[in-house]
């Protein structure tokens, strides 16, 4: 989502460093969201994101962001706040390397079948639902990812340690190409992650079309969440709006789901939302969300 500057930038010199950022990005939500055995009540959330970037003297580029939101649940206001989504980078002719809450490189490589957002995610949250995720945060969620561009691929490597010494590292590759082919702008993307003992296999090609017209596709084997799974997703954007269907499909598990979504961008940060989700199969019911996207 969209993240412009919510405050000021402060500009900072350094003996021996270039330059250094720092600025400041917030986003919130409002609304009403309601479903399957949910009363209908209203929805707040707010989030600030710090970024922080520098270059050394060399050229060396380095930066970290973290995130400030609260912790209530979103019907809910005055929560404890927390920190989130923290990550440190430092990048240059050699690729770049991030560290913290980040992307393995088995979810980093796949795109994911949704498009567009919702309050309470109903699209992309329904049983038939599924991000890509393997085994992220199966240890201690702190991921080194290594990645390195190449024309129109690009490929990457990472870890996640567990820290206690009880398992094996989770270790990711991926590789993904992009690219235009008879004037459809292409996605392809490949992943794999294991810990030795469970293995997750994705695939995802996204293709979008001058007409407006979006298909995400999407497989897995991923023996993390111990399924395989496979989801399609066909979107159609015009000036200002957007609209996207999916369906996704779990096999041993025996649930699906598809979802709806519509944005419809008002201009200056905000955007206009609404979100359906429902789940058959093993698993029945139907949630929603309406409202406003602010960013800041």
């Amino acid at each position: 989502m969209k993240k412009v500057l919510l405050a000021s930038t402060a500009l900072v010199g350094f003996a021996g460093a270039a330059a250094a950022e720092v600025s400041l990005s917030g986003y919130a939500e409002m609304g009403v969201f309601g479903g399957t055995g949910i009363e209908t009540q209203f929805h707040t959330d707010v989030a600030i994101t710090f970024n922080m970037s520098g270059t050394t003297d060399n050229g060396l580029e380095f930066g970290a962001k973290i995130q400030l939101d609260d912790t209530n649940g979103s019907s809910s206001v005055n929560g404890t706040p927390a920190f989130d989504d923290e990550a440190v980078w430092v990048s240059g002719s050699f690729g770049k390397v991030t560290l913290g809450e980040t992307d393995g490189a088995y979810d980093w490589a796949l795109t994911e079948i949704y498009m567009g957002t919702a309050l309470t995610d109903d699209h992309s949250t329904h049983a038939g639902a599924y991000w890509f995720t393997g085994g992220d945060g199966w240890w201690d969620n702190q991921i080194m990812r290594y990645e390195y561009s190449f024309g129109d691929f690009a490929v990457a490597v990472s870890a996640e340690m567990d820290d206690a010494g009880v398992g094996d590292s989770v270790l990711g590759l991926g590789v993904k190409w992009s690219g235009n082919m008879g004037g459809v702008d292409l996605g392809v993307g490949l992943g794999y992650q294991t810990d030795s003992t469970l293995d997750a296999v994705g695939v995802s090609i996204a293709a979008s079309m001058a007409n407006g017209v979006s298909v995400n596709f999407g497989y897995a084997d991923d023996e993390f969440w111990g399924d395989k799974w496979w989801g399609l997703g066909v979107g159609y954007t015009t000036g200002a709006l957007l609209v996207q269907a999916n369906y996704g499909e779990w096999d041993a598990a025996g649930t699906n789901g598809w979802g709806l979504v519509a944005n419809y961008d008002l201009g200056g940060g905000a955007v206009a939302m609404f979100g359906y989700g429902d789940s058959g199969g093993a698993a029945t019911g139907s949630t929603w969300s309406a409202g406003l996207g602010l960013s800041f």
